[in-house]
């Protein structure tokens, strides 16, 4: 599947991610080359942003050897080391699964009109994959408070998704389950731990640079980074630079690919 969209993560830029489907699920060994290429990992279907007129995204993995988490993320660790309890297994559905999903996505604004909300949307997204991956359980006791998702090469793991009971995020949950993964990948004698795209203007996934040193593919080349980045403050509207004399606006028509009236969306 490709076509062009509106991004994301910056609104007002063109975004294309092409989709592929494997023809046969994922080896480990696969998954370690199309993470290190900057692939990303959705359901069934693997993803390589080719953006037309931007470069924004930058896909973040960490050396785990190297990592040295910072005092506040040893402090989250040893924290949820004290109350709560992991568990490991293939991904599966289940109500209680689903209704933590979408108790997660509603607190956190990820809720629109197109989003899945019923156990086929969670199969598709969450279950089903084409690599080989892992689903981490947090427990509170005997209550599941927390999810992630974690695909596994043979020197790669990749942090495919995570959610959590929002009632519990003075537990810093989502730190956590990064913090957790990393220490089994440790134990796995796994290097490379994935956490997805990153983008300087986009607060939500700032948190992605956090996890120190860890390098970035930029242009092509993973680059190496001892420090967090800085906040980047958005640029007020009377900053934007108006269109010169004779320029005209290129809509996602004009760029020669599909555009959303050629394709079905999920919702339908």
């Amino acid at each position: 599947m490709d076509r062009f969209e509106e991004c994301i993560y910056k609104p007002g830029e063109v975004s294309r991610c092409p989709a592929r489907v494997p023809s046969e699920p994922l080896s480990p060994e696969q998954l370690d080359l199309l993470l290190e290429q900057g692939d990303q990992r959705v359901g069934g279907t693997v993803f390589r942003t080719e953006c037309p007129f931007c470069h924004s995204c930058e896909p973040v993995r960490v050396d785990v050897a190297s990592f040295k988490p910072s005092r506040s993320q040893r402090r989250v660790l040893k924290q949820g080391g004290e109350v709560l309890k992991l568990e490991l297994g293939k991904p599966l559905l289940s109500r209680k699964r689903v209704a933590l999903w979408n108790r997660h996505r509603s607190a956190r604004g990820l809720l629109t009109d197109h989003s899945r909300r019923d156990p086929v949307g969670y199969q598709d997204w969450l279950v089903e994959s084409c690599a080989p991956t892992l689903e981490f359980r947090y427990l509170l006791g005997e209550k599941l408070v927390a999810l992630s998702l974690l695909d596994v090469g043979r020197t790669s793991a990749n942090s495919a998704y995570c959610y959590f009971d929002p009632a519990f995020s003075d537990l810093s949950i989502g730190v956590y389950s990064v913090l957790r993964e990393m220490q089994w990948c440790a134990e796995q004698g796994i290097r490379w731990y994935y956490l997805g795209l990153w983008v300087r203007e986009c607060e939500s996934l700032r948190y992605k640079t956090n996890y120190a040193p860890h390098e970035r593919l930029v242009r092509g080349k993973w680059e190496r980074f001892e420090r967090p980045e800085p906040r980047v403050e958005p640029l007020p509207p009377d900053a934007l630079v108006p269109l010169g004399e004779g320029e005209e606006a290129i809509g996602t028509e004009a760029l020669g690919l599909p555009t959303d009236a050629h394709f079905r969306r999920d919702s339908e």
